[in-house]
């Protein structure tokens, strides 16, 4: 069956609700939605336990820098062994298995730029197999995944469920503590873990643990990302695109790159494409289509390459299965 037939209208204003507010009460989003809680949370249960639809969290680096990498690796034909290699491996973030210049593509992060450089050159560098790899260095994220919408509700309904974010906190970042650490720990598999299961599982009590977890969130130092299935999203074709652009224009291009209704992440690169971005589109032909309205609107931008997904083996420190679907988690690093 096509899983698109598996999501009904319904089904993606409930998913579009926990991609604006992660942890919203099932009465909140019953209200917003005007439907009863217990048949909210029903509908996420079987897109959850089907694998369609999932969430899973991770720490937001201290400032808008790495330590983050994308590795391209040309592979002699040995794609899928490699990504079941490295699926398990907390750095390797992401694995998109992809058509054009290089076979796989690796989203990659540690808790420093030491113990980045010591994976790509101990773990990657030393990988058989392989014809080369090309690593670019991440210098700033612009947009992320985390942030892609739906657009299954209006704007009031978002801003009913949205929450609260404390600038003050954002604006003086901190490294995440001891406590903090365990609660995250427990919101990797189950970003809507009840408070009372990440008591028990921390040891904390349940008011240190709700007081921990918006805190988090409110300062931004927190990720839950609620993420589905590609083809059943409706945006089934992902591609990546390699951007030149001029370093004068760069912090001014991103941007507004970041904010077409396709893209889902640009990012910021140490190399000769400086700007990378990852795309959701919905026919195959919409990537040249995509390519004319870049360099249409944005004349100082050259696209250099692109490359289509043949098979996302791992997406944000989740593993997914040939057609897309959550298998596990994989906490991320750092």
């Amino acid at each position: 069956m096509h899983d698109m037939a598996r999501l009904d209208n319904l089904d993606r204003r409930v998913v579009h609700a926990l991609q604006v507010n992660p942890r919203a009460s099932w009465a909140q989003v019953g209200a917003v939605l005007g439907i009863d809680p217990v048949t909210a949370a029903r509908r996420w249960g079987r897109l959850r336990d089907e694998g369609i639809a999932w969430m899973t969290a991770y720490a937001t680096s201290v400032g808008d820098q790495g330590p983050m990498a994308l590795v391209e690796i040309e592979s002699a034909g040995q794609s899928l062994e490699i990504a079941t290699r490295l699926v398990d491996d907390p750095e390797c973030a992401t694995i998109d298995i992809t058509s054009g210049g290089r076979d796989l593509l690796l989203t990659v992060a540690s808790r420093d730029r030491a113990a980045l450089t010591g994976y790509l050159l101990q773990r990657i560098g030393t990988l058989d197999r392989i014809r080369a790899i090309r690593t670019h260095l991440v210098t700033r994220v612009i947009t992320e995944g985390a942030g892609w919408r739906l657009n299954s509700l209006t704007d009031a309904e978002q801003s009913r469920l949205r929450e609260s974010t404390d600038a003050s906190a954002r604006a003086h970042p901190r490294a995440l503590t001891e406590d903090e650490h365990a609660v995250l720990a427990g919101l990797v598999t189950d970003g809507r873990a009840p408070t009372a299961k990440l008591a028990e599982r921390t040891g904390l009590s349940p008011r240190r643990v709700r007081d921990l977890v918006r805190d988090l969130l409110r300062s931004e130092r927190l990720t839950l990302r609620t993420e589905l299935q590609a083809e059943a999203s409706g945006w089934p074709i992902y591609a990546w695109f390699f951007l030149r652009v001029p370093a004068s224009a760069a912090n001014t291009i991103s941007p507004r790159l970041g904010s077409l209704t396709e893209v889902r992440t640009v990012l910021q690169i140490a190399g000769p494409c400086n700007v990378i971005m990852a795309v959701w589109l919905k026919e195959l032909t919409d990537v040249s289509k995509l390519e004319a309205a870049i360099e249409s609107q944005l004349r100082d931008v050259e696209i250099v390459d692109r490359s289509v997904v043949l098979q996302a083996a791992k997406r944000t420190g989740v593993v997914l299965d040939p057609t897309g679907r959550r298998l596990r988690n994989i906490p991320i690093k750092p």
